[in-house]
Parts: structure tokens; C-alpha cells; sequence
């Protein structure tokens, strides 16, 4: 089974909600920084597309600096031609993002069994992706086949502000989760994007490769804590302050996992029929007895603090966030419990908008983070890292401009 694969240029993020110039910047020539430009902003307006601000600071670093401040006003910034229209010789950004998906209904994810779940440290297990079994060849003539041998990664430089890494960071990520995370989406969604620029607020040396997995579960059940995979995202913090009224499920979460500063806040509702009667409840108890649906890997926290135990509700847990919609819409469950944001992105993508509405009077917030195994130093590291690199993000506006331009340019449609 072939795996699509994509590189894409690190940082497909947007730029600034707050402006700029309104001078138009042109590839090929140089553009001298006015107030409120910043990178993404200046890529923006010289190719159409603010994913490519890497371009410019790869051409820039020694007056932009390693750690890639906020530019200074009346820098002088060589702007490169736009590296679409040259050819595949043409010089590419210093560091690359590999992106690959893996559908684990063609293609299961395995981790070896030998090294148990929680006990795994720095390059643990390693994951196999199982192919589809061929048909049977009649008598096929044996062949001896030598067990690969796989290929060290090179070592990555050392850069001052970085220690040398012998491979880069391992981010997983899963697709349907749109406006969040989706390789669809514009920069792989709007959590992917902010994601990205954390990284790059930290230390753009910082390589890393990104990889969607769509079973959600594998990745807090097998693919961190084996060490497969360094961090994910984006997955919402239980109230870990109180561990007596988390379930098993979400306490483990908090005992095994590190979590990164928030990087989203999302309101955690109830869908329905637009014609339901439970549009109007104020109580959770009018929800008791009911059918819920909240796909598998979403926090069923949310649902136990409002008093929705399993023993008060006929809870479902499929996979896709559509199977929920899918089956609301069958009759087959009267409410859908999922942020609204997903919630509405999940019901246009399957033409349904206007037959579904959110209850205005129950719902939670709760933030999204990235993830890693506490067993896994390194990816802890990365977490302070990437915290550092969240403030600068407020700190300048980009955090806005991401998530403001990943909404209004239509991320959520799929």
C-alpha cells in the first residue's frame, strides 16, 4: 500500500491579523520593513501565500539572526524569487517538513510487544506499517530476502541557541479534525499552523517531521509511549487539579502525559436536531438517559463533570466525528457531544447545514495542547521549547492572524 507523501516548507501559517504596509512586495527584489510587517506578512504579499515566510528568512538569517526576532523597522530584507517557478535544482528553504499519512483502516498501525506500554525510553520500539496481504501466487519459488537494515538519519548541526540532534523531532497528528487538523487543510489545518509556529518561535534550527495517523487512540495508547513518535497534537487537558473526579481514562492521561501551554481554547457542546425539544434544556439531567455520541480519543471528562456518567447515558464511540453526525441524522442517537468549531465543520462537510443546532444553554471550555510521554526526555524538552515559543506568538500578534486567517479562509471546509 502505497503512502501519499508531501514536503512542505516548515510554518504554513498566516500573517498578522493586526496589518501591515499596504505596499505590495515584490519577489526577486529587496523591501525595506515598515511598521507591522513581519515575515508571514512580507510573504504574503510578495508570493500570495504567507506559508512561504521561510523563504525569506532562509535568505535572511544573518540580518533577521538565528533566533528569528520580530524584525526591526527599516531593515533592508532580500526578498527571492518566487522558488515555484524555478526548477527542482533551485535552492529549497535549510529546513524541510516531511509530511506522510497513514490510514489505519488500509494500512494498522503495530507497535512491537516487547517493550511494554509506559516503560519505553528515547527510540523505543519500532513501528511497523502493515501492507494489505497480497493474493496468493500459485507455487511461488522461495526467495530468500536480507533483513533491511535501516538508515541512520544524518546528524543534524549544532546551531548556538541548539544542542546536535541525531534525528529530528517526530510530531503525529491525524486527519478529521478540521478546523484543527486535517491534511486537506490549508498548512494542515489551524492547530497544525500554530503548531509550527511555536517551533519556529523557539528555534527555527529546530527540524522535525509531521506525520498524520488516523487512529486518534493509538497515539495516547501506543505510538508516544513506545517512543515512536516524539509529541501530538492537539489533544484537550482533563482538569488534572482534581484527580478524584477524573475517570481512569483521563487521570492516566495527566499521570503519563506532558502537556504544552494552551495554544486554543474551544467550547465543548451538545448538537441535536434543529428541532429538538432538548435545544431548550438548561440542565444537564434533561441529557440523562439519552444516546450521547463523542468519537473515540475525545475526553469523555467533559461529559462525567457535567454528571453524564456511563451509567446515566447509552454512550457511542466511533471513530469519525461524521460517523456521530451520520448518526444523528439516522436517528440512531439523539445528541452529539463534540466542540463547536469540529461540530460545525463535520456537519457542512456533509451537506447538512441547517438540520443540526448546538444547545446555547450547556457547554464547557476547554484548551488544546500538544502532548508528550513523560518517559520521553527529549520530547519534554521540546514542550518547555515550544512554551517559550507560544508567548512570542501572543506576544506578537501571529497568533491572532493564524487563527484568524484559518477561519475566514474557509478552514472549515473540508
Amino acid at each position: 500500500m502505497k503512502i501519499p507523501t508531501k514536503t512542505l516548507c516548515i510554518g504554513c501559517t498566516a500573517a498578522f491579523l493586526s496589518g501591515g504596509t499596504a505596499w505590495a512586495q515584490e519577489a526577486c527584489s529587496t523591501y525595506v520593513v515598515a511598521p507591522g510587517d513581519n515575515l508571514r506578512y512580507i510573504a504574503r504579499n510578495a508570493y500570495g501565500d504567507a506559508d512561504m515566510y521561510r523563504v525569506i528568512y532562509s535568505a535572511n538569517v544573518d540580518t533577521i539572526g538565528a533566533k528569528a526576532d520580530l524584525i526591526e523597522i527599516g531593515v533592508s530584507l532580500a526578498i527571492p524569487c518566487d522558488p515555484r517557478e524555478e526548477t527542482v535544482t533551485a535552492a529549497a528553504p535549510s529546513v524541510g517538513l516531511q509530511t506522510e499519512v497513514v490510514d489505519p483502516a488500509k494500512q494498522p498501525v503495530e507497535v512491537v510487544p516487547e517493550l511494554p506500554v509506559g516503560d519505553a525510553g528515547l527510540g523505543g520500539s519500532e513501528v511497523v506499517v502493515q501492507e494489505p496481504a497480497p493474493e496468493p501466487a500459485p507455487e511461488p519459488e522461495p526467495v530468500e530476502v536480507a533483513a533491511a537494515t535501516p538508515e541512520a538519519p544524518p546528524e543534524v548541526p549544532a546551531t548556538e541557541s541548539q544542542p546536535p540532534m541525531a534525528f529530528p523531532y517526530r510530531l503525529v497528528t491525524g486527519n478529521g479534525y478540521a478546523p484543527f487538523a486535517d491534511e486537506m487543510l490549508p498548512g494542515g489545518g489551524m492547530f497544525t499552523q500554530l503548531v509550527e509556529m511555536a517551533i519556529f518561535r523557539a528555534d527555527p534550527a529546530i527540524p522535525y517531521n509531521l506525520t498524520f495517523v488516523n487512529d486518534w487512540q493509538a497515539h495516547i495508547d501506543a505510538l508516544l509511549p513506545s517512543g515512536a513518535y516524539d509529541l501530538s497534537f492537539p489533544w484537550v487537558r482533563p482538569n488534572c487539579e482534581a484527580p478524584d473526579a477524573l475517570s481512569a481514562a483521563d487521570l492516566a492521561r495527566c499521570e503519563n502525559f506532558e502537556f504544552s501551554a494552551p495554544l486554543y481554547e474551544i467550547v465543548d457542546g451538545f448538537f441535536m436536531p434543529a428541532d429538538s425539544e432538548l435545544l431548550s434544556a438548561t440542565s444537564y439531567t434533561a441529557f440523562e438517559g439519552k444516546r450521547i455520541c463523542r468519537p473515540e480519543g475525545y475526553t469523555t471528562g467533559v461529559l462525567e463533570a457535567a454528571g453524564l456518567t456511563s451509567d446515566k447515558i447509552d454512550l457511542s464511540r466511533p471513530i469519525e466525528v461524521t460517523d456521530c453526525f451520520e448518526d444523528l441524522a439516522a436517528g440512531k442517537v439523539d445528541l452529539v457531544s463534540i466542540d463547536a468549531e469540529v461540530g460545525d465543520s463535520a456537519i457542512a462537510a456533509l451537506g447538512l447545514t441547517g438540520d443540526f443546532a448546538q444547545n446555547p444553554h450547556l457547554m464547557t471550555l476547554d484548551s488544546l495542547h500538544v502532548i508528550a510521554h513523560k518517559s520521553n526526555a527529549r520530547a519534554v524538552e521540546m514542550i518547555r521549547q515550544m512554551d517559550g515559543g507560544v508567548i512570542e506568538m501572543y506576544e506578537s500578534g501571529e497568533w491572532y492572524d493564524i487563527v484568524s486567517s484559518a477561519l475566514s479562509n474557509g478552514a472549515l471546509q473540508q
